[in-house]
């Protein structure tokens, strides 16, 4: 039975340099050059506009000549103007280097995604995982792995700008240091604690939003409009939205509530902080210790010191709220992680022998689906898996073809371990259709190949459609094969019905034209007779070739070599559909049920027509 796994944690250097590597390599050097820019002309702008005040009055009090004057307050109004300028420009540029690194990380997660282990994926350890690293980067600007980095740059701005004004207030007066320090610090403090209680409340939130988009989803899908409607499920819905929307605002307004009580506070602080200093800056004005530019100088610093301050504080709690969300994101990445087979198929296209060896299997915190199995299915043979729903029929075929990984045991092909092959290799020997049959929304041409439009075999392509029967359908579409299938990606895309979906899942096998041939449940959603014929066409398909079949209808299964049926992961009967049929046993029983079922529905149809 597997253990849940607890997320990792990551330091902030582990962090930080793993983001700058991953800036470094997404967006060059030029990426930290912007950011480097912003950061000197964010400390040297509200710098040179603290001093504007004194340069101007020493300019008026020093300098005699009015044309000198209207000279050096024009050079140095230039001067500013030109730095807001340049930091302006910066910070847009930084802005959209970050933005665009955070949406070149999204391919890294898609791939991650679509490559890992397919058991783990679908686990819910793995789902949840999953969840929490897509917010690292599609949940905004201000949140995730785009946050994190603006963050980093946004401390060493506050730092460097602290840096410039304590060393301006130091030198006149330490005490005044602090002061104004210690003010900020507590002030800070205050801002940190509402932010965490904020924080945390967002966070539980997150989970009441996932709720809300389940509702919206389900409320809004086309298939469960008749259910909604009938049993007066409109009222529970509103109901649902309701009470989640209300506990939402609760917390909103509970986190705002902290943050003003937070904001207020330290308004008190500043204000009782600026009788103090302010006070202090025009006695020693009065004494002839300050000249007036210097006390408009001092006054401007002092104001900015709290500034850089909080400034410090909010980025360090951004950055702090971000760490949670990244330490989500590279957990996901690690996880799942399983060494790849390295070893070359010696037999790639050739029909194959698949063997089970002790075969087992559990899922997450369950007790085990597959329990010590010992199956060698023969080159070209047709073998069919049958039993009731639970028997494990379907994690047998993800476990053979290679989805999932044995929890113990060894599946050989062709006595090669598959565990120790490269998982591409193994993919490629492989045609499965499973039983919730659907088409992606790409062209029709796209689905069959399962490659670009443009790359696809033109003759095997017609081939394959013709013989599963769907190439008079293909030719009538407004596109033709270039067709979009459904409306998500193309308002002109056309929905196949269900037996036509069939025929296309149909025609993808033929086009693969791969060794072995999976059918897992594929035409549970059609009639009886619409069934044997679809499995006529997939019988004549696999001819020469070794083929799995899984059916609930075990008519469908009479012209397979040999039958297997399973019952709670284990193989309580082997044989021909006649061997079995003369033994008595339970698959006798559930096929004499099945038959007079069918009859007794025939019956009925001829009845009332």
């Amino acid at each position: 039975m597997e253990v849940m796994e607890d997320k990792r944690r990551y330091s902030l250097w582990e962090h930080y340099r793993y983001t700058f590597h991953h800036l470094r390599k997404k967006k060059g050097d030029s990426a930290l050059a912007i950011c480097a820019g912003d950061m000197m002309l964010s400390i040297m702008l509200p710098f040179l506009e603290a001093a504007l005040a004194g340069i101007v009055t020493a300019c008026l009090v020093n300098v005699a000549r009015m044309g000198e004057v209207l000279v050096r307050l024009a050079g140095y109004m230039i001067l500013l103007q030109l730095v807001r300028f340049m930091q302006s420009h910066f910070r847009a540029l930084r802005e959209k280097t970050l933005f665009l690194f955070r949406c070149a990380m999204g391919p890294e997660l898609d791939q991650k995604t679509l490559e890992m282990d397919g058991e783990r994926l679908e686990s819910e350890q793995g789902q949840k995982k999953r969840l929490e690293a897509s917010r690292n980067l599609y949940t905004g600007n201000d949140f995730g792995i785009e946050a994190f980095t603006a963050g980093f740059w946004d401390v060493l701005i506050q730092l460097g700008g602290l840096a410039v004004y304590g060393v301006v207030v130091g030198r006149y007066s330490m005490m005044l240091l602090s002061l104004l320090v210690l003010e900020a610090l507590f002030t800070a403090w205050l801002h940190s604690m509402a932010g965490k209680k904020l924080y945390k409340l967002e966070e539980e939130n997150h989970k009441s939003y996932q709720g809300i988009q389940y509702l919206r989803r389900e409320s809004i899908a086309p298939g469960n409009g008749k259910d909604i409607r009938m049993y007066r499920m409109d009222q529970w819905f509103l109901r649902e939205f309701q009470e989640r929307i209300t506990k939402i605002v609760s917390k909103i307004d509970r986190g705002e509530m902290g943050v003003a009580a937070a904001k207020s506070a330290g308004a008190l602080l500043t204000f009782g902080r600026n009788l103090i200093v302010y006070g202090w800056l025009i006695w020693e004005m009065t004494l002839g210790h300050l000249a007036l530019p210097v006390f408009l100088f001092y006054v401007g610093i002092t104001a900015g010191f709290e500034a850089w301050m909080n400034g410090l504080f909010a980025a360090l709690q951004n950055i702090y709220r971000n760490r949670e969300v990244m330490d989500g994101y590279r957990d996901f990445m690690e996880f799942g992680r399983i060494e790849e087979g390295r070893e070359r198929l010696r037999n790639p296209g050739k029909v194959h022998e698949i063997c089970l060896e002790h075969l087992s299997f559990c899922y997450e915190g369950k007790e085990e689906t597959i329990h010590d199995l010992n199956v060698t299915i023969r080159a070209g043979e047709k073998l069919a898996l049958v039993g009731l729903n639970g028997a494990g029929k379907t994690t047998l075929i993800k476990l053979i073809c290679g989805l999932y990984r044995p929890t113990a045991g060894r599946i050989f092909l062709d006595g090669q371990d598959i565990q120790s092959l490269q998982r591409r290799e193994v993919f490629r020997e492989f045609a499965v259709v499973f039983q919730d049959v659907f088409a992606f929304s790409f062209p029709l041409v796209e689905n069959v190949s399962c490659l670009a439009s443009g790359e696809e075999d033109e003759k095997r392509l017609r081939d394959s459609l013709c013989k599963a029967g769907l190439w008079e359908k293909a030719v009538s579409l407004p596109k033709g094969t270039a067709t979009a299938m459904n409306k998500d990606l193309d308002e002109e895309g056309v929905s196949l019905s269900g037996g036509e979906l069939q025929k296309l899942m149909l025609a993808r096998a033929l086009y693969k034209d791969a060794p072995v041939v999976i059918l897992d449940e594929p035409t549970a959603a059609l009639d009886p007779i619409a069934e044997s014929e679809m499995y006529e066409k997939y019988d004549a398909m696999i001819q020469e070739k070794t083929g799995v079949f899984i059916s609930h209808r075990l008519s469908s299964t009479r012209f397979c070599d040999r039958i297997l049926f399973l019952d709670k992961g284990r193989i309580i009967e082997e044989g021909s559909h006649a061997e079995l049929m003369a033994r008595g046993g339970a698959y006798a029983k559930l096929f004499d049920l099945q038959a007079r079922y069918y009859q007794k529905k025939r019956e009925e149809e001829e009845i009332y027509g």
